[in-house]
């Protein structure tokens, strides 16, 4: 509607990028003398001459945005108005995704200052855009952040990480090492539940559960671990997980010993508390206060380290620790394999459940299946803190060494190498990158 405000200016119908018959307010300053209405000569409040911007092809610039009112007082909306001159050349580089040279016009009374930006575009250069935001006493702002004022529009992660809050020390500790703290606390709620459900069930001669009951809790105990660390530090909740995927995945080796030694804590201090929390039920199956025994009938060592059948041999405990561990890997490395059956975002922790579950009721009556060098050694620790006595550790010529760490290693990379020999088809696995001089070509190309 033309003059819909007291005192405008005069309108132009050409005024805008489509050139559709609307009406919008012009501002004088920037008539020339190729506007599509007659020119006449305006004056500023100060009396000079106020001379119009018109585009080198005797086009008329576009202007958008309100507040170019002769009205004495602009409205609150209008203070918070950014003034950007749109010429015809500018919207043929936008449409060719290209950044514009831009230019804003300075309203009266305000004064022009320069920042620097950047665009968001593949081909981005460093510009020199102006731009104009009102304050509360009229004058101009710099409303961009001249931080990041680079060459190159950062990535997205490199936002995300400068635009953390790391208000104290500990805030900025916690990031610094969030990954192993992922791992610490996700074994330690590992360990609750596991051997949690071994002190419920067995203390209480198999009347509040069963061994279906333990395959359970330590499948819930995985499951919980997972989703409690697995969008930090990937979960891997096991040194053993953690060297296979550093053998086949190309996870950093630098990273496995962090990984590693908070998966041991995490182990040791979940186990501590949940041998303070039976305490009481503990002294009573052994038959008094601090009694800690390993190896009797009444003996609860083993509900928190593993232990061997009488009837398994040496050997035969160390391939059934090693065969159940590589089924573990083979099974986690096909649920993260994007050719095949990757599991659905938010479901990988519901199926591992599963998983744990499914080897515990059939692979697991002999050894304990331990399937996880943290799992025996750091509750182990923790017995030995609370008084199970140094036969924990010589028990099977040292079975704490090799059948509860070296085995599951040795299942867990056995497990990657079978999968990755007869199924995997990824760049990520050694077994399909170029061998010998093909390999050394590919590697001298690459650098």
């Amino acid at each position: 509607m033309v003059g819909s405000r007291p005192a405008s200016r005069p309108v132009s119908r050409s005024n805008s990028i489509s050139e559709a018959p609307i009406n919008i307010p012009v501002d004088p300053r920037v008539a020339g003398p190729h506007a599509s209405r007659p020119h006449t000569d305006r004056r500023d409040t100060a009396g000079e001459p106020t001379h119009g911007h018109h585009h080198h092809n005797n086009q008329d610039p576009k202007l958008f945005g309100p507040g170019f009112s002769s009205a004495p007082v602009h409205s609150a909306v209008e203070s918070q108005i950014r003034y950007v001159l749109v010429t015809p050349d500018m919207m043929r580089a936008i449409e060719s995704g290209n950044a514009p040279d831009t230019n804003l016009v300075q309203p009266a009374g305000t004064t022009l200052k320069t920042v620097h930006t950047h665009t968001a575009h593949p081909d981005t250069f460093r510009s020199d855009v102006p731009t104009l935001e009102k304050g509360e006493h009229g004058q101009m702002q710099e409303s961009v952040d001249t931080k990041h004022a680079l060459s190159e529009a950062p990535s997205s992660d490199l936002v995300e990480e400068e635009n953390l809050l790391l208000a104290n020390p500990i805030s900025r500790l916690r990031h610094k090492i969030k990954e192993p703290l992922a791992e610490f606390i996700g074994t330690m709620v590992l360990i609750i539940f596991g051997n949690g459900v071994n002190c419920q069930v067995v203390l209480s001669n198999l009347t509040q559960g069963s061994y279906l009951s333990i395959s359970f809790g330590w499948g819930i105990g995985v499951m919980m671990g997972v989703y409690i660390a697995g969008g930090v530090s990937g979960a891997h909740l096991s040194p053993a997980v953690t060297i296979a995927l550093a053998t086949w995945r190309g996870f950093p080796w630098r990273k496995v010993p962090q990984y590693v030694l908070a998966q041991f804590l995490g182990a040791c201090v979940g186990s501590c508390l949940i041998q303070g929390n039976y305490k009481n039920l503990i002294d009573t199956f052994e038959g008094g206060n601090h009694v800690r025994t390993f190896g009797l009938p009444t003996s609860t060592g083993s509900l928190f380290f593993t232990a061997a059948q009488p009837y398994m041999t040496n050997i035969s405990a160390f391939f059934s620790e090693v065969f159940a561990t590589a089924v573990l890997l083979a099974v986690i490395l096909c649920l993260g394999d994007a050719n095949n059956n990757p599991c659905p975002p938010g479901m990988n922790g519901l199926i591992l459940m599963f998983l744990i579950l499914g080897i515990g009721a059939a692979l697991g009556t002999q050894t304990a299946y331990c399937l996880n060098p943290a799992r025996d050694f750091g509750p182990r620790v923790a017995a030995a803190m609370y008084g199970y006595g140094g036969g924990i550790w010589s028990y099977r010529n040292h079975y704490w060494l090799w059948c509860a760490i070296i085995a599951p290693i040795c299942g867990a990379v056995l497990g990657g190498f079978v999968y990755d020999l007869l199924v995997f088809q990824g760049p990520e696995s050694p077994m399909n990158r170029p061998w010998g001089n093909k390999n050394r070509k590919q590697k001298a190309i690459e650098a």
